[in-house]
């Protein structure tokens, strides 16, 4: 809705049993008309089963060129099956995006390559995230630590990109060995494993532990090699490696100060280990730049401000995805719903590791004077003062969560809305502002098919990570006044949840003093049967008066209704 990128890819899997390259629903009803795409619509490579029904779903290009399924199109449209408007449509967004391409070219000799490192190097320095710095070990200065080991193939032949299909060819790759080579920094390397799946080689830990006696701190790279994730395969643990894991505890052996820096796409344990490491570093995969990248942050040019986009769990049976994963007989159920990563975790209490949002700081932060204001009948705006109480310049990323009150609905107990990154120098303070609009407050609503903002009081939580919050302030939204029709087959709880619906309830209830309808019982057992019940069953409780009461409350909506 707000990028407005000029193409979206369709997968290879069915949705509700419909492929999805040929669901109109999520194609055109939700991605064209809903969200506003204008654009063309790709299959994944090979990802269109039948060229017709895909093309009346809203999927556009069909990868690779198939030049059979052109003349099935063209066959299709002679004999009736396909519209030509329908073919029309897709030929005009495809020509629009050629003539868009055409115009806005920007691959000539003057590409100033120089200029893209540099963003990929900010990118990368903001991105790395500081779990663990035990004495305050990092950053490493020359006062410090004279002798510096690196330890671990990952320095060397970094993991800067996701498998598979994802590979791109850098315009120039910067190994954190380059790095400390351009930069003049002396120190020991030893290699220590092979990036594979391979068993452990005796020689190269020997190299390794020998290197790391001789040193006064161990930076030792760790991670995930290609082998071990990429598209075309699930992973089913979340340890790195056993022969890196057996490694870094004789590394540890030979020197307590031991920085582990992890380069993985997607999460891994780190409990297991950690008591061997007095430092921790996520690098993720950095890209061309993450050699010069980490070296800053390594070295105290920049201070890690990078946040956890994921929990890290302590076991991957702790994550509720495993109760459905990874399906059976051809398709898996999203049993978790809505309650994935902290959304579970946060809202039933679950120990983990490393919760999302976190990320230290070689600075420290306070946040205060949170305040909370409402600016429409469903939306808010966010301040926040932040000061960095260190004598170190550097970013810290304010996180704003929004707390649902009681729902008619499962909620998790809180989810991100919004969050900004601001830079500060040594003592200095900054307010920041965050607006929350009407979908920051709104569930998916089956009954409605529609987002919904029930009418109630919100928390917003201000902090640094989702289990780090520095304050909560509250604010009272008007709901968007939805409602259902009601019918006999609507609860006794429904009706009196419904604006009209509460007004006949409290009709019924005056009716029931002035004896004109058989007055509804009021203790507390005959309550917890009354308000699931449809009022069309209340005969079974009350007789010939509770059939009264059902036709007069559906008599009475009737009337305001109109």
């Amino acid at each position: 809705k707000n990028a407005k990128p000029w193409t979206v890819m369709s997968s290879y899997n069915k949705v509700n049993g419909v492929q999805m390259a040929e669901n109109r629903e999520l194609l055109t009803d939700i991605l064209r008309e809903e969200w506003g795409f204008d654009g063309v619509v790709v299959s994944d490579w090979g990802g269109v089963k039948d060229r017709i029904k895909a093309l009346e779903a809203g999927n556009d290009l069909d990868m690779p060129e198939n030049r059979r399924n052109n003349q099935s199109i063209i066959d299709a449209v002679r004999n009736g099956i396909l519209s030509e408007s329908v073919l029309d449509q897709s030929v005009e967004r495809i020509l629009e995006l050629v003539f868009k391409a055409k115009e806005q070219e920007r691959f000539t000799d003057e590409v100033d390559f120089e200029n893209h490192r540099n963003l990929s190097r900010k990118v990368a320095e903001e991105s790395v995230v500081l779990l663990k710095n035990e004495k305050e070990l990092l950053p490493i200065t020359k006062e410090k630590y004279k002798k510096v080991a690196v330890i671990g193939a990952f320095a060397k032949e970094p993991r800067y990109q996701g498998g598979g299909s994802s590979h791109i060819t850098p315009t120039k790759m910067t190994s954190f060995l380059d790095t400390l080579a351009e930069r003049g920094i002396k120190a020991d390397f030893a290699p220590g494993f092979t990036l594979d799946l391979e068993p452990a080689d005796p020689a190269l830990e020997s190299e390794a532990v020998e290197t790391a006696k001789n040193a006064d701190v161990v930076l030792m790279f760790l991670g995930l090699p290609e082998a071990a994730e990429s598209e075309g395969f699930d992973r089913d643990a979340l340890d790195m490696p056993a022969k890196q894991i057996t490694l870094l505890e004789q590394v540890a052996a030979a020197n307590q100060n031991v920085v582990v820096v992890l380069s993985n796409g997607s999460v891994v344990s780190v409990a297991p280990w950690a008591k061997n490491a007095k430092g921790i570093l996520e690098s993720c995969l950095l890209g061309q730049a993450g050699g010069p990248a980490l070296a800053d942050v390594i070295f105290g040019q920049v201070s890690p401000s990078g946040k956890l986009a994921q929990s890290i769990p302590l076991d991957i049976s702790d994550d509720p995805s495993t109760l459905n994963w990874p399906g059976e007989e051809g398709h898996v159920d999203y049993g978790e719903g809505v309650f994935v990563g902290y959304r579970y975790y946060d809202t039933y209490g679950k120990v983990v590791d490393y919760p999302f949002g976190y990320g230290l700081s070689y600075a420290t932060f306070e946040i205060d004077d949170v305040a909370a204001a409402k600016t429409g009948a469903n939306t808010a705006t966010v301040t926040a003062t932040v000061t960095n109480t260190s004598d170190v310049d550097a970013a810290e990323t304010v996180q704003v969560y929004v707390a649902p009150g009681k729902a008619d609905v499962a909620r998790p107990k809180h989810e991100l809305k919004g969050f900004t990154k601001v830079f500060l120098k040594a003592g200095e303070s900054k307010t920041v502002t965050i607006d929350l609009d009407e979908r920051a407050f709104a569930y998916w609503s089956e009954k409605y098919n529609d987002w919904h903002v029930e009418a109630g009081e919100y928390a917003i939580e201000v902090g640094v990570s989702s289990r780090d919050i520095a304050d909560t302030v509250a604010v009272a939204l008007d709901g968007d006044g939805k409602t259902q029709p009601l019918t006999e087959w609507s609860t006794y709880g429904e009706w009196e949840a419904d604006p009209f619906g509460a007004k006949i309830v409290a009709a019924v209830a005056a009716a029931g003093e002035a004896g004109e309808l058989t007055k509804l019982p009021d203790n507390a057992m005959m309550r917890m049967f009354l308000n699931p019940m449809p009022i069309n069953s209340l005969p079974t409780l009350l007789g010939e008066g509770g059939k009264k009461i059902a036709q007069f409350m559906v008599d009475e909506y009737a009337k305001l209704a109109k």
